[in-house]
């Protein structure tokens, strides 16, 4: 791959973050100072929810190494857009991660059940709880999560990350290096001060108008929500590197920087945003943006009926 191919967007990246940066200084801050009449909050907040996707995926790029070039830079950066996002960076990253490494295995198939372990009606509970506002509700979690012993942290971190049986080593090493070592637990406990203390404020600053704040997050979390899986979907299982690209207008592909194409992401990580659609391919059974995010609500499916998605699409 072409050294240009890998070039990171940086003047782009950085203008994108400082307007992420801006409007939620802004909307916690500012205008519930300056203008604390609803109508004024509420309209900077809704500007902040619709950046959710924006906001995400330039969180995405830094996790891994894509936001800026120089290592220190990148990690700045992304735990400043992580706070403002609600959830320390290295523990969403090591979540992120994750998913990579067990992608369409037994340990990352979020919508697939096993009837012999868990009954349908409760699939189904736990599928549309994760597809609205589970996936950023567990996020938010992190900042409680953290405060519990270190050694109750790595056997429940150890046991989501076995040894797959593919000839590839489980995660437990990256969880003791990324996650629990001295350095990294530190920061990541800094960082859910920092972000608690951040909400904390900006509620007590809503005051009375603390809804319209409560309905961003609510906002937020269904986006983030329900864009985090639909690319994987009733996808093949147990191949790793697969999802889908999903095809999408010009300007929504710039609002997700590119994030549709996630079939090429996945076979490509180290490629930054702009790079996704020059080294992209069409399979028959990818499928529209909108249907790949409004398919979900079809519902969780049975391990049986699970992982034949050109029959699906």
């Amino acid at each position: 791959m072409s050294i240009a191919a890998r070039r990171i967007p940086t003047r782009i990246n950085l203008a994108l973050a400082g307007a992420v940066v801006v409007v939620h200084v802004f909307a916690l801050i500012v205008v519930p100072v300056l203008r604390p009449d609803a109508w004024s909050i509420a309209a900077a907040l809704t500007v902040a929810a619709l950046m959710s996707p924006t906001h995400w995926a330039l969180i995405h790029e830094a996790i891994h190494g894509m936001l800026l070039p120089r290592r220190v830079d990148n990690e700045r950066l992304a735990r400043l857009l992580a706070i403002l996002f609600g959830v320390p960076f290295r523990a969403v990253r090591f979540a992120h991660l994750r998913h990579h490494r067990y992608n369409r295995t037994p340990w990352g198939r979020e919508e697939v059940y096993d009837p012999a372990e868990r009954s349908r009606p409760l699939a189904f509970v736990l599928h549309y709880g994760r597809i609205t506002f589970g996936l950023y509700a567990g996020e938010l979690g992190l900042s409680m999560l953290c405060w519990l012993p270190r050694s109750v942290l790595r056997r429940h971190l150890v046991a989501l990350c076995p040894d797959p049986g593919d000839g590839a080593p489980g995660m437990a090493a990256v969880v003791d290096r990324d996650v629990l070592s001295p350095r990294a637990l530190a920061q990541i406990r800094i960082d859910a001060v920092a972000l608690v203390a951040l909400y904390a404020t900006a509620f007590a600053l809503c005051g009375a108008n603390w809804l319209l704040l409560a309905g961003m997050l609510l906002v937020r979390g269904f986006i983030a929500s329900q864009l985090d899986h639909a690319p994987h979907h009733d996808t093949p299982l147990d191949q790793r590197d697969h999802a889908l690209n999903l095809s999408a207008p010009r300007w929504l592909r710039g609002v997700l920087l590119n994030f549709n194409f996630h079939r090429t992401h996945h076979q490509h990580p180290n490629l930054p945003w702009r790079s996704l659609p020059a080294h992209s391919d069409v399979h028959p059974a990818d499928i529209s943006f909108a249907r790949g995010v409004l398919r979900q609500w079809r519902g969780p499916l049975a391990l049986r009926d699970a992982g034949v998605v050109a029959e699906r699409a």
